[in-house]
């Protein structure tokens, strides 16, 4: 009987080692691609379920573009972009504060948050505990 057993024991285990290697492998190939074509001037994105961060960084390998970014970017992009560069990244960011900086041949981008989104206050001074003679009048 234990030799029943134990083949029986070895394709299971190889079943739920198959099992977790499926498991672990197939976020990662649902997990979209960013795929740039064209010229600044002519900019087409396809994207399949990507974040805004991920496609800035496409376009960063494309063209000379930087980015900074205050935020996550982990929204989720539109699944496609065409136009002019500056557009799509006009049309990429929609919904965000940024600003664009343009050089000689590059293109930068700083992000400063999501529109509408109230910046948080740095806490007030406190006073000093040293009094001045005037601080005693009234």
């Amino acid at each position: 009987m234990n030799r029943l057993i134990l083949p029986l024991a070895r394709s299971r285990g190889r079943a739920v080692a198959l099992a977790l290697a499926l498991a672990f492998t197939l976020p990662l190939a649902a997990h979209g691609e960013v795929h740039v074509e064209g010229g600044p001037a002519a900019v087409r994105i396809t994207t399949s379920g990507d974040s805004v961060g991920d496609v800035l960084s496409a376009l960063s390998g494309a063209f000379n573009v930087r980015n900074r970014s205050a935020i996550d970017l982990d929204a989720p992009a539109r699944p496609a972009y065409s136009g002019p560069l500056n557009r799509v990244i006009g049309n990429l960011l929609e919904g965000f504060n940024y600003a664009v900086k343009k050089g000689e041949g590059q293109t930068e981008i700083m992000i400063f948050g999501r529109r509408g989104a109230v910046a948080i206050p740095p806490p007030a001074p406190k006073p000093s505990g040293t009094a001045g003679i005037l601080s005693r009048w009234r």
